[in-house]
Parts: structure tokens; C-alpha cells; sequence
């Protein structure tokens, strides 16, 4: 993770479609956990979407959008975290990314999840956002994108991993570019995840 990966109305074959929070008294003060995920062209993105339905099949697990986390949940309001991400899309442009390979991690939001190679324009991508939102934590950003959210034992993750391979075979070194990056509230529970704004990066 970043994972650092959803939402309460996301269907299995379409796009979350945008939620924006209803107006209530004292929205400004009311601070939640917002994220900014990145997202790949279309066919890679519908691609992920087959495999991680394939893997929830068989192991369970909450359903999410396919993505690339660049700014981990950072506590806001909804008019801080909109002015942040305009200011951070403005004038940014989509860039390429490739598939390290898929691996099992040791937490639920990394139970499984391709790793991507630490390229100049990943690595920077998410230097430019962080820097916008002040998400900067000291800890080492590591490009990936979950498949699979869960607490499987060790075992369990070694066919996870074996069941991916069958799903998608071909995903270790996949070239791919980023064209989208979306805005969301992420709490603690997937299924209340809400996407609140996205952009299209200049191409």
C-alpha cells in the first residue's frame, strides 16, 4: 500500500460514479479522512477489475476501484481537501508506470497487490501530491496496487497468489500509464468509501 485502494455503491462492472457529500451545517468544520488515488488507463483498469473479482470469488473480501494510492487518509475538511487536490491536478500530466510483480503483504489493505517499479515519474507523482496535501511522514513510499483486501493466513496467501497468476498471467512487467487521479473518503470501513471528485491528467 501506500495503499496505500471502496465504496458503498461501486457495481461490479461500472465506475464509482461521484458522491458529493450533502451540504449540512457546519460542513466547513467537519473533518474526515480524504485519499487521492491514481488510476490507470481504462483497459489496464477494467483488466485489474476481472482479476480482483476472480480473487473475492474464491477468498473473500471487500470490493474496490483498482488503483494506486498517492496521498494516504489525511484528516480535512471538504473545502481543504478540494482546494489540495485542484492545486495538485492543475497542470499535472498523466505518466507511465509498469507492474513489478503481484505479492502477498502483512496487513488487511495488502493482503495481495502488484508492485510497481520505483520509476522516476511513480516516485514523483507522488512527491508532487504529498507536497500539496503535507502528507509527507518520513516513511518510504512504495508504489503498488492492491488485489486483494484481507486477513488470509500464510498459506491462504500463497494460493491467492497462485490463483492471480492463473487469472492474469502476464502482469509482471505490464507497461501501462496513469490518466486519472481521483479524491475520495476513505474511513475504516471499505464499504462507506465515497468518491468525491476525480481529474483527467493532461495527456
Amino acid at each position: 500500500m501506500v495503499v496505500v485502494s471502496i465504496e458503498r455503491t461501486m457495481t461490479e462492472e461500472n465506475t464509482t460514479p461521484l458522491q458529493p457529500p450533502q451540504p449540512q451545517e457546519n460542513e466547513e468544520e467537519k473533518r474526515e479522512m480524504y485519499a487521492v488515488w491514481a488510476v490507470p488507463e481504462e483497459d489496464v483498469e477494467d483488466r485489474l477489475r476481472r482479476l480482483m473479482e476472480g480473487l473475492r470469488s474464491e477468498f473473500g473480501g471487500p470490493a474496490f476501484d483498482p488503483h494506486l494510492t498517492l496521498v494516504g487518509p489525511q484528516k480535512l475538511t471538504a473545502g481543504e481537501a478540494k482546494l489540495m487536490f485542484e492545486a495538485a491536478c492543475e497542470g499535472f500530466k498523466a505518466y507511465p508506470a509498469t507492474v513489478d510483480q503481484a505479492s502477498a503483504g502483512t496487513s488487511f489493505f495488502q493482503c495481495v497487490y502488484v508492485s510497481l517499479r520505483h520509476t522516476v515519474e511513480v516516485m514523483n507523482a507522488a512527491g508532487h501530491f504529498m507536497g500539496h496535501f503535507k502528507a509527507f511522514t518520513g516513511k518510504l513510499y512504495v508504489p503498488h496496487m492492491s488485489i486483494l483486501y484481507g486477513d488470509l493466513t500464510e498459506e491462504e496467501k500463497k494460493e491467492a497468489l497462485e490463483k492471480a497468476s492463473t487469472l492474469d498471467s502476464s502482469l509482471d512487467g505490464l507497461n501501462f500509464r496513469i490518466n486519472r487521479v481521483e479524491l475520495w473518503i476513505t474511513d475504516a470501513d471499505v464499504e462507506s468509501w465515497v468518491k468525491i471528485d476525480e481529474h483527467d491528467l493532461i495527456s
